[in-house]
């Protein structure tokens, strides 16, 4: 049995970034899920998706379509044609799928949801989706084909600055928080050609860089996305922006990281999320360009209170695990 003071000592170990942390492993992370405090229910939507389309997670969800082969519709209680979508692909295979959102194609309270391997075709795989419709603690923005603002928080502007590059400034500073991005029709359209976006921090402390580019890695314009920016002050949250080095940069209370291989992530929290779904993307932790383009899956933590992020070169470059930075929020 530890004394308290032990406690309180193995407490400040496992929440150390990097790989003191991956020292201690599932005993001692496991140990902090207990201790969590209970939070209010929670009012974000969300939803954890199987391969068939089944609900295994979700706030908010009346139900889940499989209309085809990667191709799914989210349904939830309320209209959420004003909001902002966002999704990541669970690993399912060799390779990692991509994901791309847009407005139901069924109702005004649906997001659709397409899964696709990295040649375009449509291929059934797991995803979880956050809806963001600016609640306390979220700002979001979605840009069209023409890099026109499409709907955002109120006060939020645009700026293209060049071929597949992009400023989002926002009314207040968004510099603690995490920032998610989906490539993703403003409207309900279908996406058609997949392709990738990428954030990172501009020199504003408002201000949200972002960077879309195909299949190859190269800067293209007339990429549509979904931003979601996702703040540490949000009700049932919690948000890391991770190094490649495993090393958290800014973040949640109570939440740290580790790496246990090349291109591998664990984010430890201080609750369990088996009930939640996380959302990711490659980005920047500073102001440097998220130059190297790459994939993130979601994948098992090796505890309760823990999930685990695979980051990927694109297929065009080899596929491979590689080490590189991304932002996460697990919403519960």
């Amino acid at each position: 049995m530890f004394t308290s003071s032990g406690a309180r000592r193995l407490r400040r170990i496992v929440l150390t970034t990097g790989a003191v942390a991956a020292t201690f492993a599932a005993p001692a992370i496991v140990g902090l899920a207990s201790a969590a405090p209970a939070e209010a229910a929670s009012s974000n939507l969300f939803a954890s998706v199987s391969l068939s389309g089944t609900l295994v997670a979700g706030n908010g969800v009346t139900g889940v379509t499989h209309i085809g082969t990667g191709q799914y519709e989210v349904t939830f209680s309320s209209n959420v044609s004003n909001c902002a979508y966002v999704a990541t692909t669970i690993n399912a295979y060799s390779q990692a799928l991509q994901i791309f959102t847009a407005g139901g194609h069924l109702s005004a309270d649906g997001v659709y949801v397409e899964t696709k391997n990295q040649g375009g075709g449509l291929t059934d795989g797991p995803f979880n989706l956050v809806v963001d419709c600016g609640q306390p603690g979220w700002d979001y923005a979605v840009v069209g084909y023409t890099a026109n603002l499409v709907r955002a928080t109120a006060g939020t502007a645009l700026t293209n600055l060049g071929t597949g590059r992009y400023d989002v400034k926002f009314p207040t500073s968004v510099k603690k928080c995490a920032y998610l991005a989906t490539v993703g029709d403003p409207g309900n359209a279908l996406v058609f050609n997949p392709n990738n976006v990428y954030t990172g921090s501009a020199s504003n402390p408002d201000t949200v860089y972002i960077e879309t580019k195909n299949q190859g890695g190269g800067l293209s314009s007339g990429i549509p996305f979904h931003l979601a920016v996702i703040c540490p002050t949000a009700a049932n949250v919690k948000t890391a922006v991770v190094g490649a080095d495993g090393i958290i940069s800014r973040g949640s209370a109570l939440t740290s990281s580790f790496s246990p291989g090349t291109g591998l992530y664990t984010v430890v929290t201080s609750q369990a999320v088996g009930s939640c779904a996380t959302v990711a993307t490659r980005g920047s932790v500073n102001t440097a360009v998220p130059f190297d383009p790459a994939t993130v899956e979601d994948v098992p933590g090796p505890a309760s209170n823990t999930i685990g992020f695979q980051v990927r070169s694109l297929l065009f470059f080899g596929g491979n695990l590689e080490n590189e930075s991304f932002h996460t929020a697990i919403v519960c």
